[in-house]
């Protein structure tokens, strides 16, 4: 004979037992990411810290590394991420050539339709950049067309492209346009690297314009986010800025100083380097 009272209990126990299996399996923790993508998501954590902290080396070694995790497991958009990241190093460490290398990879015609539309924006904003930087003006024109035609004004890159146009136009001689180009992004919500970007441009446009006065005010301000940045090239730069607009200016005493600094700067990054 079955015992009412020992099967009510057993079904209680039953359900109990039930219930907290599903409590546990609701609040487990998810499943773990294979090794290799964890790694490759740490380094690239980390490779941002080093940029922010200033250290362009670290990040270069470590956003390479990430590129070489996604290439090994065929990621393409990761990888192409992690190229990007670690061409804007090679460049700010003065690597132009290896810096295009990278980003002709991923523009490649056979990738580009794996490619998410922003990566490829990223990357032939970066090799307009970097073509401009290097004196090639036609090669950049046409980056930068493409740039502007893929991003329109809306999209993350836009102040940066605006600044690769606005530096086109004082190629050309164009100062009028660079400048207004230049105004329109400081007055945005850019970062802090494009912000110093448009405030050296601006200083160029209005020193050829002689407007020395407004262009050393801008040369300051590109120097105070350089600083920031920890970019040795662009600190010479704002110094040598600086320097010629005091001189021009009359202030040659001090114009002197700044321009000591700025090869103080320069000799200790090729010391680096």
């Amino acid at each position: 004979m079955i015992n009412p009272i020992m099967t009510w209990r057993h079904a209680l126990n039953l359900f109990c037992g039930l219930l907290l299996f599903t409590v546990a399996a609701c609040g487990s923790a998810p499943a773990r990411q294979p090794v290799a993508i964890e790694k490759a998501i740490k380094a690239e954590h980390e490779a941002h810290r080093a940029l922010r902290d200033g250290d362009l080396m670290r990040a270069r070694e470590l956003f390479r590394q990430s590129m070489l995790m996604r290439q090994s497991l065929d990621d393409l958009p990761a990888t192409a991420r992690a190229s990007i990241n670690l061409s804007s190093v090679l460049h700010k460490l003065g690597d132009s050539a290896a810096a295009l290398e990278l980003l002709e990879e991923i523009l490649q015609r056979e990738n580009m339709a794996q490619i998410p539309s922003d990566l490829r924006i990223a990357a032939v904003f970066r090799k307009g950049v970097i073509l401009a930087d290097t004196g090639k003006s036609e090669a950049a024109e046409s980056a930068y067309k493409m740039a502007l035609q893929e991003c329109g004004k809306q999209c993350v890159f836009a102040p940066g492209i605006s600044n690769l146009g606005a530096r086109l136009s004082l190629t050309k001689g164009d100062f009028s346009t660079a400048l207004a180009a230049a105004t329109s992004v400081i007055s945005s919500a850019a970062e802090k690297d494009e912000l110093a970007n448009a405030r050296r441009i601006a200083a160029s446009a209005e020193s050829a314009l002689e407007q020395y006065a407004t262009a050393l005010v801008h040369y300051q301000a590109a120097l105070v986010l350089d600083k920031e940045l920890a970019l040795s090239p662009r600190i010479a730069e704002d110094l040598r800025g600086i320097s010629n607009m005091l001189f021009k200016l009359g202030n040659k005493q001090e114009a002197e100083a700044y321009a000591q600094r700025a090869e103080a700067v320069n000799a200790a990054n090729k010391t680096l380097h």
